[in-house]
């Protein structure tokens, strides 16, 4: 077997290098993995891989032999499958017969299959370290149009469409993009601030309220006590009102709430998303940065509602409180006039 280097000149004019392998059997050549950006077409790179793939486990050759018609097998494969039977065998790939059941061992092809294993997972790093390529070009994306805010590669740079955009390297934009997220950062952790204290604040003001409402309670069951025969039905209207007032509070102290959690769920969801799009390498992270920015904007024109509770809701609390002179009032006519009411 013979293993060489040769120079290969490209479309572009550019030599690189081939590796060649030549015996008796397979003359093949292929582009270094480095130099696969040069190559749009992978085919004899894949047709490599199928013909030192066993046709039976469909896997590298193990130990490879070739049969009487030529037809070349791992020899543990083909031993299994002919198995220990005193019937005539056959080829599993042509089914020509091979009475004889004749296997010789192919040392050169073990050798190449070995190479090719090695040189399949040098040319998978090598892919992996040019990173995302244009599809429309098959360059490596090394600019970013700042008009349609996604990364592009040199051809797209010359081409109608971004002709009359700015374009900058993407190591630049990537600079001015982080210290743009950075920034985001800084206001929707600042807005998430307010709106936790907001919440704190509401609940506050809710306890305030509803204890206000529970005084006004006791002070109203303290005025019936004394006529509570004259004063049953008034009384259960009071109290029936008193009930939709907490019931309006916690409602809207709920709803409040509800927003809040819901404005706050979706900051934490951007901010991860951020932190995390902080973390992506050059390219992944100058993708979709236009969706991003947009989102992160609708933040900022977001003001803080500071009225949690309907102003009337106070008034409803302060007429309740004006209500006991007026009952010690009627109380001493209700003593001289049984049967009067009292209606709000």
């Amino acid at each position: 077997m013979l293993l060489l280097f040769k120079n290969y000149e490209s479309p572009r004019g550019r030599e690189m290098p081939i590796l060649w392998f030549e015996t008796r059997e397979i003359k093949l050549s292929l582009l270094l993995p480095f130099q696969a950006d040069e190559m749009a077409d992978e085919g004899p790179v894949q047709n490599l891989c199928e013909e030192t793939t066993c046709s039976i486990c469909l896997e590298y050759f193990t130990d490879p032999v070739i049969i009487d018609c030529g037809h070349i097998f791992c020899q543990t494969c083909i031993t299994e499958v002919w198995g220990e039977s005193d019937q005539d065998a056959s080829c599993p790939q042509c089914r020509e017969p091979c009475e004889q059941r004749n296997v010789r061992p192919n040392q050169q092809l073990a050798s190449i299959v070995e190479i090719v294993k090695k040189f399949s997972l040098q040319m998978a790093k090598g892919a992996e370290a040019l990173g995302r390529v244009c599809e429309r070009h098959q360059e490596p994306l090394k600019l970013f149009c700042e008009d349609d805010q996604d990364p592009i590669c040199v051809v797209c740079d010359k081409s109608k469409e971004h002709r009359d955009h700015k374009v900058i390297p993407k190591e630049e934009a990537f600079e001015e993009y982080q210290g743009k997220i950075r920034h985001h950062l800084e206001f929707l952790n600042k807005w998430r601030e307010e709106i936790l204290s907001s919440k704190l604040k509401g609940e506050t003001e809710s306890q305030n309220l509803l204890k206000q409402t529970d005084m006004e309670r006791q002070k109203i069951m303290a005025d019936f006590q004394q006529s509570h025969q004259f004063l049953e039905e008034q009384e259960h209207l009071l109290l029936a009102q008193l009930k939709e007032l907490d019931n309006e509070i916690k409602s809207c102290e709920d709803q409040h709430i509800a927003k809040l959690s819901e404005e706050m769920s979706s900051i934490d969801d951007l901010i991860k998303e951020l932190e995390e799009k902080q973390k992506q390498p050059v390219t992944e992270f100058l993708q979709n940065m236009r969706s991003i920015l947009e989102r992160c904007n609708e933040n900022k024109n977001k003001t803080m509602n500071a009225i949690v509770f309907p102003p009337g809701l106070k008034e409803q609390i302060d007429k309740f409180s004006r209500i006991h002179p007026f009952l010690e009032k009627e109380t001493k006519k209700f003593k001289g006039n049984k049967g009067h009411c009292v209606v709000l």
